[in-house]
């Protein structure tokens, strides 16, 4: 099963979040609501207001939270504890992990995720975020300090199988769910913990009739808030129960995907030999037993485990019987013995077309290396990444874009931006994208207001000479999905209902590619004929503009995954009809898989 397929099934295990969900609450309203029935001789009036807030105490805590959390990975990893891992000054193995994380998304295509680092002594990891765009990586101190190079690798590898299976985006909705169906045990335990012994306590200041009165009031309050509680044990199951079925599968697929983009079994196998067994983090926030699902081993014990035993999860992937294995925590076995990946039922559970192969991940190296070393410390800057961006755009000689710099950025800036362009010039074209890919987490740094002052500058310098060419809206196109990220929207088109644009965006591309009207309408007529249409009339010249190939694109959004798949399929097919594949075409490719929400290896 491919990226493209995950996409999907992920789109579908959210209607099984949404079942279970629905289930939880009938079966907590149901447990609420019969004792009060009892109580009041089962008048409808009292049950049908104990439902009704009921639900909407569920209710509306699930949609507090999920707005709460509309921020992406950033919020997620804020709320666990973690900081933002700072380009100055780095250590040794911080820099180490800075270095794994932007190879594996340089070979993915994806943009390079912010690295948030927990402080706590255990080894886990954990993704989040909405969409690739708005992904980060969260590791703990001692992952980083306890683990190899090679190990460390297989957590990231295996983290970035979530980013490009889509179970981010189940993991947040999750997240949701679970404090949902558990805020009744966390308001009862509010009442008995704070609310009814306050109220005790001023009573008792009293002799009043009024202070015996607030009295009965706080013990009132103190017997509803154990009831509640009592409840909140009921959805506290089931959020283990939704937590344990969602989650566990997915983690051995992400294990054997962890293997495949490394290559390297002994790897994962080793950080997962050091794990040993359940590894609680000590330092737990508050909100850790809602995020339990999302993290690389389990982060805490519960009555349902989140993750599938770590001797299973080892077996898998080292091919060897299960009862081999020590049954004791913690153990540091050496993992070189194992040379090679031998579970065929692993191998055949994932498709061979994986986000990051081995290849892709030599080709990131080059790529990063071909890139001079103070460019590639400057994109790491908030400050001065903007001005490598304006490097990659501008023309020297180009007048107006001179003034344009001029009227918009101080002494300082023109005099960094003036050093750093010749040294942009110099770098391979392949690396182009890359330095977007790797400048993407200092940009998100930039408040609100400093990124539309960035992106207004961008946009006025594109537009300078009246005309877009291809590679400035490949720039903008990936610069705003890095930025601001990709709109999500229902994703079930098909592409027969939308061959205007279908016909628009390869045909763009076969213009583009081509050195011949008659060269253009072979490569058309071949990537139409793989999608399975013929008898189309490839669209003229000026019908295939920027502008018209990026309204296409938001209208081809729209589409299901693996519609997605045969949309880019058929691009590759037209662009490499000529037998070569140039860096303008490579990059256009992988714009219009950015607007998709569609990540592209870099070739």
């Amino acid at each position: 099963m491919n990226f493209y397929e995950h996409q999907d099934r992920a789109e579908r295990r959210t209607k099984l979040i949404v079942f279970l969900f629905v289930l939880a609450v009938l079966c907590i309203v149901s447990i609420v609501a019969v004792p009060v029935g009892f109580a009041t001789e089962w008048k409808p009036e009292p049950i049908i207001v104990t439902v009704v807030v009921c639900l909407l105490i569920v209710g509306i805590a699930t949609i507090v939270k999920l707005r709460q959390l509309r921020g992406g990975g950033q919020v997620v990893a804020e709320m666990m504890g973690g900081t933002q891992l700072q380009q100055g000054g780095l250590s040794k193995s911080e820099r180490r992990v800075q270095n794994i994380v932007e190879e594996m998304a340089i070979a993915s295509g994806m943009p390079v995720p912010p690295v948030y680092i927990m402080e706590d002594d255990s080894i886990n990891a954990f993704a989040a975020g909405w969409t690739p765009g708005n992904a980060v990586i969260g590791v703990t101190r001692g992952c980083i300090e306890k683990l190899s190079r090679d190990e460390l690798q297989g957590v990231i590898a295996h983290e970035y199988s979530h980013i490009s299976h889509g179970d981010m985006r189940m993991n947040i909705r999750l997240i949701g769910v679970i404090f949902g169906i558990m805020v009744l045990g966390v308001t009862g335990w509010v009442m008995v913990r704070y609310i009814g012994p306050m109220v005790l306590h001023s009573s008792s200041r009293s002799r009043s009739k009024e202070g015996a009165g607030g009295a009965g009031v706080g013990l009132a309050i103190i017997v509803l808030g154990l009831f509640l509680s009592l409840c909140g044990c009921v959805g506290t199951f089931f959020g283990r129960l939704i937590q344990a079925g969602v989650s566990r599968q997915r983690e051995f697929l992400a294990d054997a995907s962890a293997v495949q983009y490394t290559r390297n079994p002994s790897g994962i196998g080793g950080a997962l030999r050091k794990i040993g067994g359940i590894t609680p983090i000590s330092k737990t926030p508050s909100d850790a037993s809602q995020c339990n699902h999302m993290f690389f081993s389990q982060a805490m014990k519960a009555m349902f485990a989140s993750h599938p035993p770590v001797a299973q999860r080892i077996a898998r992937i080292e091919g060897i019987d299960v009862s081999s294995l020590p049954q004791t925590d913690a153990t540091e076995a050496s993992v070189g013995l194992i040379s090679s990946f031998s579970s065929s039922t692993v191998i055949d559970s994932i498709d061979a077309a994986g986000a990051v192969q081995e290849n892709y991940q030599v080709k990131a190296r080059s790529a990063i290396d071909g890139i001079h070393p103070t460019v590639l410390s400057s994109i790491r800057d908030p400050w001065s990444s903007r001005l490598v961006m304006y490097s990659l755009l501008i023309d020297a000689n180009d007048e107006d874009q001179q003034k344009i710099l001029a009227q918009n950025l101080s002494i300082e800036e023109l005099a960094e931006l003036k050093k750093t362009t010749p040294l942009i010039s110099k770098s391979n074209g392949r690396v182009r994208l890359p330095l977007i890919d790797l400048a993407a987490p200092a940009l998100r740094q930039l408040s609100d207001s400093q990124k539309q002052a960035f992106a207004d500058i961008v946009f006025v310098l594109v537009k300078s000479d009246g005309v877009v060419d291809m590679f400035e809206w490949v720039f903008v196109a990936v610069l705003q999905s890095h930025l601001f990220g990709v709109k999500r929207h229902k994703q079930n088109g098909v592409l027969r209902t939308m061959l205007p644009s279908v016909c628009v965006v390869v045909g763009g591309l076969a213009h583009c590619g081509a050195n011949s009207q008659d060269e253009a309408l072979q490569a058309f007529n071949t990537s139409v004929s793989e999608l399975g249409f013929a008898q189309i009339e490839m669209p003229i010249k000026t019908h295939c503009s920027v502008g018209s190939i990026e309204r296409a694109i938001q209208e081809l959004s729209l589409l299901r995954f693996t519609e997605k798949e045969r949309l880019l399929k058929a691009c590759v097919t037209c662009v490499t009809h000529d037998g070569n594949i140039t860096t303008n075409e490579a990059e256009t490719i992988r714009a219009i898989g950015d607007l998709l929400d569609c990540p592209i290896p870099m070739y």
